[in-house]
């Protein structure tokens, strides 16, 4: 398999194994992760694999290189949901804390696990995905990260990672719903459209406010030269046990 931005034209190294899911955020489950979805498996198939399993040579060793930054970036922002997901069920304080998240690079992590899964899918990333991709151009207008939902009460389970290609009205691939810890969030080419008409979006937000109680878990993003456009605002109401002892949260997602 070549590198799938061999038409920026400066490959160097030669080929490169790299975890199209980034091996920092998959050690967050463990050694090893369940997985389903994969062109390789079989229909509604979830398997248990180890994690450096998820690694294919669709880079070569210098655009690799180049990216590698981007993954604590998604690692980063993981880590502090999970552990303030964990602090809300009991496993720790839940206490006042803000965390810096680098929003820019946050959104151009998505972008690269969204390249690489088509890319071990034998589909093809555009070429223009690939230049922003390594910013060798910006984002076009309002393209890149919308958090969406609905408004009231939703149960949260904290899923490591989960994507969904979005299709565009002529069938091509026009970005991807992502589960990044069990928030909503999608990364759009262009203005998002819900047929839901109760769903909103918030593109590039400000911030994340996680509340329980009076105590408050807030994410400050940074986007680069673009200011962030208010609040995803999240209030933890309950925490419900399971038959099966996995217990998950009942958050309301306010309105904006």
């Amino acid at each position: 398999m070549h590198c799938y931005a061999a038409h920026l034209g400066d490959c160097e190294r030669g080929p490169s194994r790299e975890h199209y899911i980034s091996k920092s955020v998959l050690k967050l489950a463990g050694n090893t992760v369940l997985v389903s979805g994969f062109p390789w498996q079989k229909p509604g198939q979830v398997i248990d694999i180890g994690i450096g399993s998820l690694a294919s040579k669709i880079l070569c060793g210098h655009h690799n290189a180049e990216l590698s930054s981007l993954d604590e970036s998604g690692r980063a922002f993981l880590a502090n949901l999970k552990s303030s997901f964990d602090a809300a069920l009991g496993e720790g304080e839940f206490s006042d804390e803000t965390f810096s998240i680098a929003g820019d690079k946050l959104e151009l992590w998505l972008l690269k696990i969204l390249c690489g899964i088509l890319t071990v899918s034998r589909a093809s990333a555009p070429e223009k995905w690939i230049e922003v991709l390594f910013q060798r151009q910006p984002f076009p207008d309002r393209a890149g990260i919308h958090f969406f939902g609905m408004p009231g009460p939703a149960g949260w389970y904290f899923n490591l990672l989960r994507v969904i290609s979005v299709p565009s009205k002529q069938g091509n691939i026009a970005g991807a719903k992502f589960g990044i810890g069990g928030l909503a969030v999608l990364l759009a080419f262009g203005k998002p459209q819900f047929m839901e008409t109760e769903f909103q979006s918030r593109y590039r937000p400000e911030s994340l406010l996680i509340h329980r109680d009076s105590n408050t878990k807030k994410f400050d993003f940074s986007w680069g030269d673009h200011v962030g456009e208010g609040s995803v605002v999240m209030r933890i109401e309950e925490v419900i046990e399971q038959q099966d002892t996995e217990r998950r949260a009942i958050v309301k997602r306010d309105r904006q």
